[in-house]
């Protein structure tokens, strides 16, 4: 359910379907299906729909604003493990003729 998650909590933040959908990439009706599936797997109504505009229902306030911090650590930590990719750290271990390692790998990763 965390994708699902992270569709609500843009939705809540946008206030809007259209709005979402736009941000995300996908259509309007595929986001509306997926959030009234997430309900009907949570058993409550998370949002009040008017043709105007979208109100979190108390519930949804309550999962927006828990929903809200799992899917940002999420986004954190994918973030963080991209950093790690760019820059890769930790111990590197070889075996050569130690005239080869000061001639060409020492100039390479100092």
């Amino acid at each position: 359910h965390l994708n699902d998650m992270a569709l609500f909590v843009e939705v809540a933040r946008a206030r809007s379907f259209r709005k979402a959908a736009e941000a995300l990439g996908m259509p309007n009706s595929t986001l509306s299906r997926r959030i009234s599936e997430l309900e009907k797997a949570i058993g409550l109504r998370l949002l009040h729909r008017t043709t105007r505009k979208i109100e979190l229902t108390e519930a949804g306030q309550l999962y927006y604003e828990r929903s809200k911090r799992i899917v940002d650590e999420a986004r954190l930590a994918h973030e963080q493990l991209g950093a790690m990719l760019e820059q890769p750290s930790g111990v590197l271990r070889v075996s050569l003729p130690v005239d080869f390692a000061t001639l060409y790998l020492t100039p390479i990763i100092v």
